[in-house]
């Protein structure tokens, strides 16, 4: 503890005894001197605390935390811990399970599937409800779209270093239906440049975006 908070220091390596952790390095001095945490704090080894306990499920468990790093897979990550518990399961004595509790990928995994179905959805419907009212060539236009913008913002993304989370799922969920409205807007309009107007083609797609921009 610190001033009543917490402070976690990362070793790199793997440390047991009181010593090792106690020969840790906190900072480093321009003049080769080095402070350690033996040097602000006193490293000793007591034992199992018997006034913590977990429990899953009504039962007695002990708990382990996997968590990952900033730039790491939730989802694959999931999958390496279920492979290393099926492993360790049979090795386990009679009356013992091991099992993951609280994990996250099948969160993930679902706002995935909710965000193909919508775009699924959403390509179906501009699709059809274009073919009804305009030409094919304006409906495969303004459909081919959406996934191209689903592309550029996973594209965009990657380049900046961000990760499909929870909250970036979120967004892309969200602004799909903005994808799908725009389309049909700048679509219909510049069909009708195009038809009533007599404007060539790419003057009426340029005018209608612009329109649209504005």
């Amino acid at each position: 503890d610190v001033a009543q908070g917490g402070s976690r220091v990362r070793t790199g390596t793997e440390t047991r005894s009181p010593s090792q952790v106690a020969a840790l390095v906190l900072a480093a001095l321009p003049d080769g001197t080095q402070l350690t945490i033996g040097d602000v704090a006193r490293v000793t080894d007591t034992g199992i605390d018997r006034g913590v306990a977990y429990f899953v499920s009504g039962h007695p468990a002990v708990t382990v935390s996997v968590q990952r790093s900033a730039s790491g897979d939730a989802i694959g990550m999931q999958q390496s811990v279920q492979e290393a518990v099926d492993q360790l399961a049979p090795t386990l004595p009679e009356g013992v399970t091991a099992e993951l509790v609280r994990a996250r990928a099948e969160q993930i995994s679902a706002r995935l599937s909710l965000l193909l179905d919508n775009a699924l959805l959403g390509l179906a419907l501009v699709l059809g409800l274009l073919f009804l009212f305009l030409n094919a060539r304006t409906a495969i236009w303004v459909a081919a779209g959406i996934p191209a913008a689903l592309l550029a913002a996973v594209a965009l993304m990657h380049a900046v270093g961000m990760t499909i989370n929870m909250i970036s799922l979120f967004a892309l969920i969200l602004t799909l239906g903005i994808i799908v409205d725009d389309a049909i807007v700048v679509g219909e309009h510049a069909d009708y440049r195009a038809r009533k107007l007599r404007e060539p083609p790419r003057v009426a797609a340029e005018r209608a975006a612009r329109a649209m921009a504005a």
